[in-house]
């Protein structure tokens, strides 16, 4: 299991490491091997590289990288950056023909404009504040290079909070070590981090006696297993409240990614005129029509029609496309208070109900919201400033207090289930466009109907949603790429 953690954090299990398997040094030796390694996995016979070394531990996993960098033939200078190490294990890998900084500035200079692949091992997680002008002069040139990585964390960026110095390093890869760091998990910061990778440097799960959340990179196997003897009943039964004239899209992907995921039965309740337009279109659910007003939004009676099918349902899912109205309040509150099965609660259905958000202590049954940050701003009281500052936090006291399963969707996004919370690896910029969510819910749904427990549907759900999107951009440019595309591929 991979994890989530403070610098403060990150220190203890070092240091539970260092007093019951492995030294500081060999640990050192692991993670300047295992970042030396990836980094030739880019070198070719033209490349030249420079390491910059900081005077701390993040300098001496550098001295290691340069090397093994140097033992496979990559010509490669070391500059210390802040001069000579300072901390007992990074003496142990000092490298005197290091050039340094505070007194050859012109030859550190020259060296870097000269090479085309910079690592950057200067501050790791010890830095807070602003960049010294000398570094900030340093990271300039290195950011010109085609190939930039970081060791564990970019230098100028602070590995608590995710705020970063605008001079800061700007890697194409951020190499992290051991467990993520909680602020390169911050939205703006991910921005800046290139390609990240976690490397293993031989940390054991059992040294992290702390940790702030489950960093989910992998994918677990909780569905319901296939046998010959399987039917149609064996894989659950869902319903699935969405859609209005406007958004009859809504409705469709989240249903068509709840079939491809693998519910047995879906039923989709939705406006007469959204079944109209879907009947001839998705043959494999039934439908339930609902009473619309003019404009093609829920009305009338629709309560009660829900009421007669609800109790053979085994999960239900409101709120994709059905528009933020009265009537979406009262069916999402009749839903809320009379489903016994497990819900999902999205968009429309997060939003018609942030006035009277204390109806979600009225559940007996498990509960999933899935709000985007401007969405959980209206539910939580928070600002989406503060939301984004710690998001870990924020979805964490939200479902303790309300006993519901938060997913907060972003870059990272992060499910919390009371004290527990996983921050979600997978995932690109292709799902910054409508219908991403929809089919988020669809999955999520169809796994709560086969099943699968509230936090693990939300935890893998967000997984594979996200790798589906991996996948894709391996052969489609992210632009190109529709929510369609991804049910296709789930």
């Amino acid at each position: 299991m991979n994890y989530v953690v403070t610098n403060a954090q990150m220190k203890a299990a070092e240091a539970e490491c260092d007093k019951s398997f492995l030294s500081y040094s060999q640990l050192m030796h692991n993670a300047g091997t295992a970042t030396a390694n990836y980094i030739l996995r880019h070198c070719d016979s033209q490349t030249k590289a420079v390491v910059l070394c900081g005077s701390g531990n993040n300098g001496g996993d550098g001295f290691v990288i340069a090397n093994i960098l140097r033992e496979n033939k990559i010509p490669t200078e070391i500059i210390l950056a802040n001069g000579e190490p300072k901390t007992e294990t990074a003496r142990g890998f000092f490298d005197s023909s290091a050039l340094d900084h505070s007194k050859e500035a012109e030859r550190c200079k020259a060296a870097l404009t000269e090479a085309n692949l910079a690592v950057d091992c200067v501050f790791g997680t010890g830095f807070h504040g602003a960049l010294p002008e000398r570094i900030s002069e340093l990271m300039y040139i290195a950011n010109q290079k085609p190939l930039r990585f970081a060791v564990d964390v970019p230098s100028g960026v602070d590995s608590d909070t995710g705020e970063y110095d605008a001079n800061c390093f700007k890697p194409t890869h951020t190499l992290v070590l051991a467990a993520m760091k909680k602020g390169l998990i911050a939205p703006k910061c991910a921005d800046i981090l290139g390609k990240v990778e976690l490397l293993d440097i031989g940390i054991s799960g059992e040294c992290y006696k702390e940790y702030t959340a489950v960093f989910k990179n992998s994918k677990d196997d909780v569905l319901p297993k296939r046998i010959p003897s399987s039917n149609k009943g064996s894989f659950g039964r869902l319903l699935n409240i969405a859609g209005s004239l406007c958004y009859c899209g809504a409705a469709a992907m989240s249903t068509k990614a709840a079939l491809r995921m693998g519910t047995g039965l879906c039923t989709l309740a939705a406006p007469i005129s959204v079944v109209k337009i879907l009947g001839s279109a998705i043959h494999e659910t039934t439908y339930l029509p609902l009473s619309e007003d003019e404009n093609g939004f829920i009305s009338g009676d629709c309560a009660e029609k829900i009421a007669e099918i609800l109790p053979r349902m085994n999960a239900v899912s409101i709120g994709c496309g059905l528009g933020n109205s009265e009537q979406t309040r009262a069916l999402t509150e009749f839903v809320i208070k009379n489903a016994k099965c497990p819900i999902i609660i999205d968009a429309d259905g997060i939003n018609s109900i942030s006035r009277n958000i204390d109806v979600l202590k009225a559940r007996t049954g498990d509960t999933v919201i899935t709000p985007h940050p401007l969405e959980f701003s209206r539910i939580s009281g928070l600002s989406v400033d503060e939301i984004q500052r710690d998001r870990i936090f924020a979805a964490r006291a939200f479902s303790q207090k309300y006993g519901v399963v938060v997913l907060l969707k972003g870059a990272y996004t992060v499910v919390a289930s009371g004290d527990e919370v996983y921050v979600n690896s997978s995932g690109n910029a292709a799902l910054a466009k409508g219908g991403s969510g929809d089919v988020l819910t669809g999955i999520i749904a169809s796994m709560l109907a086969q099943g699968v427990s509230a936090k693990s549907a939300a935890v893998e759900g967000a997984y594979i949603h996200g790798k589906t999107a991996d996948e894709l951009v391996k052969k489609i440019p992210p632009h190109k790429i529709l929510a369609g595309d991804i049910i296709e591929n789930l």
